[in-house]
């Protein structure tokens, strides 16, 4: 009881932190922890809580109804894990922490009392947060198509660039063609209409200029553009075409990004040295795929070091509001099984 009472009056010990995740958000409802704070996203539910063990739901209770218990130091680990967006199927996205600041701020509306013990836990657990997505997380990105192309031409984009077709492929390409203007030709001026109409980017005047569907228009445009994407098939009679066209050029600035071959190799491209292919554009892939998994790896284990702080902080007494460790405080403990 005297414990109880200490705990009280220097806040929850971390030891009460409880945290239930169930990825079926839309499974029957049920009485596990109804005056915790939730999370509710599309594909996971989270109920947060301040309790002692002996009022938590049981283990085969909480299994029963579908979700995951997570408790103390572990429990802190999860969240900070999920408000960093490590949980999430698109790791390091940043809608969840939208997601977990609203529903806390509704918690505190509707549960002033119960909000109160979790209180200095959110509070270190949304700083926490900040730091690791600040260090790890901000500007991780996705590589889609759309930007390793933007990034295989590099720098900025000054214009005008020249994209060849108006399929899937370009359609995709085409909003990340930010600067400058950009001229789209297609050997089926409806189908490049079509394209445009979708695009939201084709409706600021003059930035993007749809081309006349001839060889001529075409031509005129290799001569004009800086940079070129093209993103139809190989052409032998025409590409030779292009490449003359490409190499003629008053300017020798800019490059061409060729996603209809795997290779220069074996056609007219090869004559052409400031080229990149989808060979590029897959290895540019793979190595922003290795450096993301690094940093995504780098941040879980950000996450677990700061809740053994927390551990560590609540073990002597500093509780949720401040921190006497450091991280080579923390190394120190961890060295010797802490």
């Amino acid at each position: 009881m005297a414990t109880r009472a200490i705990r009280t009056l220097t806040g929850m010990a971390l030891s009460d932190l409880v945290a239930l995740n169930r990825k079926s958000p839309d499974a029957a409802p049920d009485a596990l922890l109804p005056n915790a704070c939730a999370v509710k996203t599309c594909l996971r539910e989270v109920r947060i809580a301040a309790l002692p063990e002996e009022a938590r739901p049981a283990p085969m209770e909480a299994s029963a109804a579908g979700f995951e218990t997570y408790s103390g130091a572990e429990a802190y680990r999860f969240l900070l894990q999920l408000a960093c967006g490590l949980e999430s199927e698109i790791a390091g996205e940043t809608e969840i922490l939208g997601q977990i600041k609203q529903s806390w701020r509704d918690y505190e509306a509707a549960h002033a009392a119960e909000a109160r013990a979790l209180r200095p836990w959110m509070q270190r657990l949304l700083q926490d947060t900040k730091e690791v997505r600040t260090e790890f997380v901000v500007g991780l990105g996705s590589a889609t198509y759309g930007s390793l192309v933007r990034r295989l031409l590099g720098g900025t984009l000054t214009g005008p660039t020249l994209l060849l077709g108006a399929g899937q492929l370009a359609e995709t390409i085409l909003p990340f063609l930010d600067t400058g203007e950009v001229l789209v030709w297609n050997r089926s001026r409806e189908r490049a209409e079509a394209m445009l109409s979708r695009q939201r980017v084709a409706q600021t005047a003059g930035r993007v200029v749809l081309l006349e569907s001839t060889p001529e228009a075409e031509a005129a445009a290799w001569h004009r553009a800086r940079d070129v994407v093209i993103c139809i098939p190989a052409d032998a009679g025409r590409d030779t075409e292009r490449v003359r066209a490409w190499r003629n050029r008053a300017r020798h600035e800019g490059r061409i990004l060729h996603l209809g071959i795997d290779s220069a190799a074996g056609t007219a491209w090869q004559q052409v040295s400031d080229l990149s292919t989808l060979k590029d554009l897959f290895g540019l892939r793979d190595t922003h795929a290795a450096q993301r998994e690094q940093l995504l790896a780098r941040a879980r284990k950000a996450c677990a070091d700061k809740a053994q702080l927390a551990r560590l902080d609540d073990t002597d007494g500093s509780r949720a509001g401040s921190s006497n460790h450091g991280w080579e405080d923390l190394a120190v403990f961890q060295a010797f099984g802490y």
